[in-house]
């Protein structure tokens, strides 16, 4: 990632934009952020590509059908405006390792973990082709591992440069090693080349090369075309499904939903990916929270960070000084008794808005907070929660306590990576039928981190309870019924 230069927004719709994550042939992606802390990727469009009308209307097309996409295994697309000036489109950001760089880092990936990966993309491709899209440029760059899974970056729009691109310059678009024969020869390209490409992928990530080679760009679109795969190095167990897929007649090719079937002839436990990339990928993920720490945005209610605020009323502050730009004088009367008189209104409007939100004693109907769990909050609760990338299996376990003592503990499991945190919850706060808790690590994987964590748990009136806590990435929220 790149500072941003005196050339770069710093906003673009309702994004904060923070650094620049790359630049290609459409233009740039920058990393942006929510008013409420969300990381976006936000995609803004060339100036010369902005003018030209038809690829205006493709765009707008585009992301229309790309709007419809959705799938855990794809970013999602969060807004666009393609008749902006310049045209953008905000997806949500993936804190993960590109596939090629992972592959370049830590090596090729297992078996187990392939059959994860080649699961995960047989996923996105349904969902992307369920709403229209061709993707045309699946490649190991456009495939980012997550903690719980991959993600399938850039689907749709790529059609939409490739096309305009194609009719000015008769090009062959595409990234060659992982293109399907009728993308060499501009025939009708469907979805069938993004099966062709996953295959490429799978090759890729098992062996670290693609299956037609690299290097000379006329010897690789040959061997795409007409050459067989190279499979050196490819489990066996999935050598019949790969030749399928890279067969060069789109119409022998399996669909998604077939390479999904037969990749899933036996339960995968996790991701597969080996723990140095875990932790890779976490840290990347926290890194996320260091980008503008100057900037904090709190959320209106959240109680505790406004008691802290007022808590730290009495400490000594730096105040920061300006230089006047006048000669000092002394105040007159007038302008004292004017500042007294604002004062005065300050203070009685600041006693009454703390009073009122710190205390709501005096409200009618009002409840006192207790410090004890609730009794209907006491037992086990298991369901699923998730942020904006990750989905997580959730275990709680809420005993009988007061404020200040370990009421509780939680076991949280990412779904596909399997990496689980298993975490001691110190009761914080209660109020009616919600607790607040405060979490301690006591075991689980290395890449955990989960100290400090903020979680609330209240009981819906179905008898469920609605789980909340804090994740580096953003809440992390969902559903739990008792077991």
């Amino acid at each position: 990632m790149l500072l941003l230069g005196p050339a770069d927004p710093a906003r673009i719709g309702d994004y904060r934009l923070l650094r620049v994550l790359g630049s290609g042939g459409m233009g740039k992606v920058y990393l942006g952020r929510t008013s409420g802390g969300r990381a976006v990727a936000v995609k803004v469009i060339r100036p010369d590509l902005s003018t030209d009308d038809e690829f205006g209307r493709r765009f707008r097309r585009e992301v229309d059908a790309a709007r419809r996409v959705r799938s855990p295994f794809t970013a999602p697309v969060l807004a666009a405006d393609p008749d902006g000036n310049p045209p953008w489109l905000a997806t949500g950001f993936v804190a993960g390792v590109p596939l090629n760089e992972a592959v370049d880092r830590f090596g090729t990936l297992s078996e187990h973990a392939v059959l994860a990966l080649g699961c995960g993309l047989a996923e996105a491709l349904m969902a992307i082709h369920g709403a229209g899209i061709v993707h045309r440029d699946m490649k190991p760059a456009n495939v980012i591992l997550g903690v719980d899974g991959p993600r399938v970056i850039d689907f749709g729009i790529a059609r939409t440069l490739d096309d305009t691109a194609l009719t000015r310059t008769g090009s062959v678009l595409g990234t060659p090693a992982f293109m399907a024969p009728e993308q060499v020869t501009s025939t009708s390209i469907g979805p069938a080349a993004d099966v062709f490409a996953l295959a490429g992928l799978l090759v890729f990530a098992v062996t670290g090369r693609a299956p037609f080679g690299g290097g000379d760009l006329t010897r690789v679109l040959y061997a795409v075309v007409h050459g067989e795969p190279n499979l050196d190095g490819v489990p066996q167990r999935l050598r019949p499904l790969l030749l399928a897929c890279l067969s060069k007649d789109p119409g022998a090719r399996p669909g998604p939903q077939d390479v999904l079937r037969e990749l899933r002839t036996e339960p995968t436990l996790g991701s597969g990916l080996p723990t140095v990339m875990l932790e890779e990928i976490n840290r990347r993920a926290s890194a996320l929270l260091d980008l503008d720490p100057d900037v904090v945005e709190v959320p209106h209610n959240d109680f505790r960070r406004t008691a802290q605020t007022f808590a730290r009323l009495d400490q000594p502050a730096s105040v920061p000084h300006w230089p006047s730009t006048h000669p000092s004088k002394a105040p007159s009367r007038r302008r004292i008794a004017w500042a007294l008189g604002v004062l005065s209104v300050a203070l009685t409007v600041l006693v009454a808005w703390v009073t009122a939100t710190l205390v709501d004693g005096d409200s009618p109907g009002a409840k006192p907070p207790t410090s004890a769990v609730p009794q209907g909050l006491v037992g086990k609760w298991t369901g699923t929660a998730r942020d904006a990338l990750v989905t997580f299996d959730i275990e709680v376990i809420i005993r009988a306590g007061a404020v200040g003592d370990d009421v509780a503990t939680a076991v949280n499991t990412g779904q596909l990576s399997a990496a689980r945190c298993e975490r001691t919850e110190r009761l914080t706060a209660v109020r009616d039928t919600e607790i607040t808790l405060t979490a301690r690590l006591s075991g689980g994987v290395s890449g955990c981190l989960d100290n400090g964590a903020v979680s609330t748990i209240s009981l819906n009136p179905d008898n469920t309870v609605a789980y909340a806590t804090t994740g580096v990435i953003g809440k992390i929220s969902g559903i739990l019924s008792r077991s």
